[in-house]
């Protein structure tokens, strides 16, 4: 998996923020947040499941503010 997987995609106001999961080169994952199609965060984790858990917490930050789930 070393090209980018989407996760998830939330839309408000004519804009989106998507995670995107992918192997790390040099190992672990890493989880990075684009708006609108530009990367705003990038953070690599050791293992995939706390890659994960940061996706899950800014989702439901996100959620709070408004954003709504868009595939």
């Amino acid at each position: 998996m070393n090209d980018p997987r989407r996760i998830w995609r939330l839309r408000k106001h004519q804009h989106s923020v998507d995670a995107e999961l992918r192997e790390a080169p040099a190992g672990g994952f890493c989880i990075r947040f684009l708006y609108d199609g530009e990367v705003t965060y990038e953070r690599r984790w050791p293992v995939r499941v706390l890659a994960l858990a940061e996706a899950a917490e800014k989702r439901a930050e996100l959620e709070r503010g408004g954003w709504m789930s868009h595939w």
